[in-house]
């Protein structure tokens, strides 16, 4: 038997915070929430490489424009551990749904899910 097949699965619940995106020549602060579907020995390691896939994605990685300064964090939200079922039928399906962090300067509809 493969060690893949007696790792745990995971959804794993996450809140980022401080992106910085450039909306129209505009820097603007957003959140999100995004749930990852991880395979991991534990929920320490489940959670940490759900941040760690979340930090790399392409989609993300390219568009954010932080200083070190004004670092952006992802921080567990909640975190149970699944069954297969549920884990295959959603392990590619988690997306990022992003917020305004400050409302008075962002219409609603520039809220951006990718």
């Amino acid at each position: 038997m493969r060690k893949d097949n007696l790792m745990k699965k995971f959804e794993v619940k996450l809140h980022g915070t401080n992106f910085l995106f450039n909306l129209d020549g505009e820097l603007k602060k957003f959140g999100f929430h995004t749930t990852k579907f991880v395979k991991a020995e534990n929920p320490q390691k489940a959670e940490k490489t759900a941040v760690i896939l979340s930090y790399q994605n392409p989609n993300l990685r390219n568009t954010v424009l932080n200083e070190d300064v004004f670092r952006p964090t992802i921080n567990l939200e909640e975190i149970k551990e699944v069954n297969f079922l549920k884990f295959f039928a959603n392990k590619s399906a988690a997306g990022f749904t992003f917020y305004p962090e400050d409302d008075e300067h962002i219409p609603s509809e520039t809220i951006e899910r990718i």
